[in-house]
This record gives structure tokens, sequence and C-alpha cells, in this order.
């Protein structure tokens, strides 16, 4: 399986949504990086437990900054 690389926060939950269906990994950097609260918002953190639970596998990984997700 590919590991499929985006940057930004644009269409983050069809990003992961289409990963989840695909069976792939995703890595998602530079989330927000240039505004004043960069990083991932709770409700997306939310989402990403949400997902890890509901999946069967799924590990999600987010840095300190929230700036880079990957979920595998």
């Amino acid at each position: 399986m590919g590991l499929l690389k985006f940057k930004g926060s644009k269409s983050f939950r069809l990003r992961l949504l289409l990963s989840t269906l695909s069976g792939k990994s995703i890595r998602i950097d530079d989330i927000r990086l240039n505004d004043t609260s960069p990083g991932l918002r709770d409700f997306e953190a939310s989402f990403l437990r949400l997902m890890e639970k509901l999946t069967n596998g799924c590990v999600v990984e987010i840095n300190e900054t929230g700036e880079r997700m990957g979920r595998v």
C-alpha cells in the first residue's frame, strides 16, 4: 500500500474518508501553518480519534503542534 501525502487543511475530512475507504495510509503536513492558530482544530482531532476507534487497525499520529498528522 502506498502513502498518500498532502499539504494544508483543504478537504481534510474528504482526504481522510477516501484514505479510509481505499485502505491507504495518509500523511498531511503544514496544517494551517501560516494561521494565527496553526494546526488541527479540536473538532478535527476529535474526528481523528473517532476514526481511530471505528476502524480496525487504524493508528493516528499527531505531532505536538498539530501541524502534521498521519493515519496508518
